[in-house]
């Protein structure tokens, strides 16, 4: 298994840019935050999910490659190379849910390195399908996110949830706040 460092070093056309913040909100960890609470949420009058158009905020999608895990990943495939390809799997499912609600829970933490950073915390969600059937998760996200021209981006990805009841993170949706 490689360590960190190689899993995050940059990747071929990525230049070195030490000018991306360290914290506040466009620090890793504030990004990681808004990528669950703003990026993956959906309302039944939002528009259409066009990945390319609502997630360009984290993704460098000029240089797409990377490694993208998702267990729940709809489709043939939870493992990407490309961050496009992995992002335009998620459209059919998020356009075909009524809503799609988040909240945060525990483990948030976020490492720094020059022009690296890996980020990872706990949320749960709520998919509300339109034929209404109802799927609740809880899960854990670690980011590896590398500085591009003065922004952080995401080149790793590693989401892994398992179903629970919905009554179970039901006081914790819409909650968005980086407790430790």
């Amino acid at each position: 298994m490689l360590a960190l460092p190689a899993l995050l070093a940059p990747a071929a056309g990525f230049a070195a840019d030490k000018d991306c913040p360290a914290s506040g909100s466009e620090s890793p960890l504030e990004l990681h935050r808004d990528w669950i609470m703003e990026g993956w949420e959906r309302r039944e009058a939002d528009p259409a999910f066009v990945f390319a158009t609502k997630m360009q905020r984290y993704y460098d999608l000029t240089h797409t490659e990377g490694v993208f895990y998702d267990n729940f990943a709809p489709g043939q495939t939870q493992l990407f190379t490309d961050s496009a390809r992995y992002g335009a799997n998620w459209e059919d499912l998020q356009n075909a849910a009524r809503s799609v609600r988040h909240g945060l829970t525990s483990g948030h933490d976020q490492l720094l390195d020059g022009n690296v950073a890996s980020t990872t915390l706990g949320f749960v969600g709520r998919l509300e399908r339109l034929n209404g059937e109802v799927l609740a998760f809880d899960g854990r996200s670690q980011l590896g996110w590398t500085c591009r021209d003065g922004n952080w981006k995401i080149r790793q990805e590693l989401n892994y949830a398992w179903v629970v009841e919905p009554e179970t993170i039901a006081d914790v949706l819409g909650k968005g706040e980086l407790t430790p």
